[in-house]
């Protein structure tokens, strides 16, 4: 299946937090600028860490960077890597990496995309997150 391609609907899916098993996992780099960000703007965050360099961000309901009005985020250039994957998940643990049954574009074309050869072709910027991520979960790892 070629030409397939990833397209955002701003569904609001992906900014809204039900609880723990969503929270995003966040690198040092993604925990210490959301924070600076956080502290610019006067948002309380909620972390937990998970392991040395990596955080899962507590989010109750919406992310507290998504404009409702404009269904978009206010931090777009400066989101965290967890963020620019989705609709694709990455489990630290595994490395396994799955797709969002929260995202619209993802339900409307999973019949599709079972049949895809080649998911990074259809998820191209977001497979970039995810190798990033890996990458540093794999040169943090404590033996």
């Amino acid at each position: 299946m070629s030409g397939m391609k990833f397209t955002c609907y701003r569904c609001i899916h992906c900014c809204f937090f039900a609880g723990s098993p969503d929270y995003p996992i966040l690198t040092e780099s993604d925990y210490r600028r959301l924070k600076k960000i956080a502290t610019q703007r006067g948002i309380n965050l909620k972390f937990r860490r998970m392991r040395e360099g990596l955080y899962q961000w507590v989010i109750e309901g919406f992310c507290p960077f998504y404009d409702v009005k404009k269904r978009g985020c206010s931090i777009y250039n400066y989101r965290p890597s967890s963020c620019r994957m989705f609709p694709l998940l990455l489990n630290p643990s595994t490395g396994e990496v799955s797709v969002s049954l929260l995202c619209d574009w993802v339900m409307e074309n999973f019949s599709k995309l079972r049949e895809a050869s080649n998911p990074a072709e259809v998820f191209p910027e977001e497979f970039k997150a995810v190798i990033s991520v890996f990458k540093y979960i794999k040169e943090n790892q404590t033996q």
